[in-house]
């Protein structure tokens, strides 16, 4: 196949990526069809099945491609030398900037996270996720605190991203504010309740 060839495969297969997104993000891997996912693009299905196997093949790469530049971008913040108090503030001031930016992101996240099939789930977790979690983890090793570096890691993460996935059901808890949902807002009082508590004694 000529090399021009290969270039417009791999663009179409991105074009495809990239349209397909949103449709996980709003239904998950279960609520969607491959000839949905045709119809969608504007391709056949046959089309559809000469770029993706299934559509498994077709999920794990749309959330392969969906999280790339992001967790890129994440590591490079985290693995920053310096003061890892200054590293955990601008990754949380990311991460909230981020989830609340990009709704199809936050979507995808939480279906990804509520997969219940066991395989799928082994797939995306070391091949989109473990290399971020390694970083944060060895951030939170530099704390050197009295906490479990694993459990602390999972935390750091939760923290912003359980804010973002309840955010239309927060709003109607007693006390709410508009500014709670402020990127900025969510990363300081994040960071502050972390520094509190990796500060204290072990």
């Amino acid at each position: 196949m000529p090399a021009g060839g290969v270039a417009d495969e791999g663009k179409a297969r991105t074009q495809i990526l990239e349209q397909t997104i949103h449709l996980f993000a709003a239904a998950g891997f279960a609520g969607v069809s491959m000839r949905t996912v045709a119809e969608h693009v504007g391709v056949t299905p046959a089309a559809l099945y000469h770029h993706f196997a299934d559509k498994e093949q077709l999920y794990l790469d749309t959330v392969k491609y969906a999280f790339r530049a992001k967790t890129a971008a994440a590591r490079k913040i985290v693995a920053a030398a310096g003061d890892p108090f200054a590293s955990l503030e601008a990754f949380l001031l990311w991460f909230a900037q981020t989830l609340a930016r990009e709704g199809n992101f936050r979507k995808l996240l939480q279906w990804v996270l509520l997969d219940a099939d066991p395989e799928r789930t082994r797939q995306l977790v070391q091949e989109t996720f473990s290399e971020l979690f390694a970083a944060i983890q060895q951030l939170a090793n530099s704390f050197k605190s009295r906490y479990d570096p694993h459990l602390l890691s999972i935390s750091i993460i939760s923290l912003v991203a359980f804010h973002y996935q309840t955010q239309d059901a927060r709003k109607l808890l007693p006390g709410n504010r508009a500014s709670h949902d402020k990127p900025a807002t969510v990363a300081r009082h994040v960071a502050d309740l972390l520094r509190h508590g990796l500060g204290a004694p072990a």
